[in-house]
């Protein structure tokens, strides 16, 4: 397994990133209310941040925390697609994921403030940081992770119309929301309407998110913004290897976003403000415009290159990423359904 990176250095620090992105997006995505309750009255979390009622940090953004394990979620999905089909030509994913990485550790430390929660995220964040970047200059070497690299044109390079349109829209909004949240998270915070919570909403983990929350959010989408970009800068023809990340990631927020939606019918809950309404929306829009330029983007050579575990095109069936998306819908349908059920 993963016999497809060389180097072995670098395959032990994609690894090791790999598994701190997973720890921390499973636990994030399906326990996130009790992460930031400190594990209170024994509600199960992987990772607890360490705090108890009364303390600032107790009970503050479990939704915003629960949607940062979403984003990881796909920057998992971008590792383990290099470690399972190799490293070659993969600057693509790593160098943007490098950037993202690069701002969240800033931002951690710019913005932590008073906060009185587990200290363990200003560290794990710059640490996982710089393993991931010696495994992208160790894949230099045998690798030939920067195949392509000096190919890169900057232009609009998407031929078809309706595609480019899509992809421009998903690229302004996730400009928007990277900015506003890594550059203004106090003011993304103020237009949640959350106000003064009470005990009843912390204690289920709905307090308003801390700016830390909010900017690490903007830090993580800022990797698929890029992504996204690449495609209309460079043209879409070999771009599976980050599309592929960027529509598991939209996928499992569009689940994540609407299981949760039912899980809270009748229940306690925030004040419905616009800005609630707007990232409802936002989630399923860009993950359905993605979609429609994806699949018109194949005529402009998007799987051109696409592996599945080291096997080419000529090996796969014709619609094996139509049979990869269904079934990993359906494995996140299950596990949030499950986990909604049993929690």
């Amino acid at each position: 397994m993963f016999d497809r990176i060389k180097s072995t250095p670098a395959k032990i620090c994609l690894m090791i990133s790999a598994l701190v992105t997973v720890v921390y997006s499973v636990n994030f995505m399906l326990w996130a209310d009790c992460y930031v309750t400190g594990g209170a009255d024994g509600c199960f979390t992987l990772i607890s941040n360490e705090t108890t009622a009364g303390m600032i940090s107790y009970g503050n953004g479990g939704p915003e925390t629960a949607f940062n394990g979403v984003l990881m979620f796909g920057v998992f999905m971008s590792t383990m697609l290099i470690l399972n089909e190799g490293a070659k030509g993969m600057w693509k994913v790593m160098i943007p994921v490098i950037l993202g990485f690069v701002v969240m550790s800033a931002t951690v430390w710019a913005y932590w403030g008073d906060l009185d929660s587990s200290e363990a995220p200003k560290y794990i964040v710059p640490v996982t940081t710089v393993i991931y970047m010696a495994a992208y200059f160790l894949l230099k070497a045998e690798d030939e992770v920067d195949d392509g690299l000096s190919e890169f044109k900057m232009g609009l390079n998407i031929e078809d119309k309706p595609s480019l349109v899509a992809m421009l829209v998903v690229v302004v909004m996730g400009v928007w929301y990277s900015v506003m949240s890594v550059v203004l998270p106090g003011d993304r915070i103020e237009a949640f309407g959350i106000g003064e919570s009470s005990q009843e909403l912390l204690d289920a983990g709905l307090g308003a998110p801390s700016e830390v929350t909010v900017a690490v959010s903007g830090s993580l989408f800022l990797v698929y913004t890029i992504w996204t970009a690449m495609v209309v800068l460079d043209g879409a023809k070999g771009k599976w290897p980050i599309l592929h990340p960027g529509i598991f990631f939209l996928i499992a927020a569009t689940v994540s976003t609407y299981m949760a939606l039912v899980d809270n019918v009748g229940e306690l809950s925030r004040p419905v403000s616009d800005q609630f309404v707007l990232d409802s929306v936002a989630g399923p829009l860009a993950m359905l415009l993605v979609l429609f330029a994806y699949y018109r983007l194949r005529d402009e050579g998007v799987e051109d290159g696409m592996t599945g575990y080291g096997a080419g095109m000529e090996e796969l069936s014709p619609n094996a990423f139509n049979i990869l998306v269904i079934t990993v819908t359906l494995i996140l349908g299950l596990v949030f359904t499950a986990n909604v059920m049993l929690l």
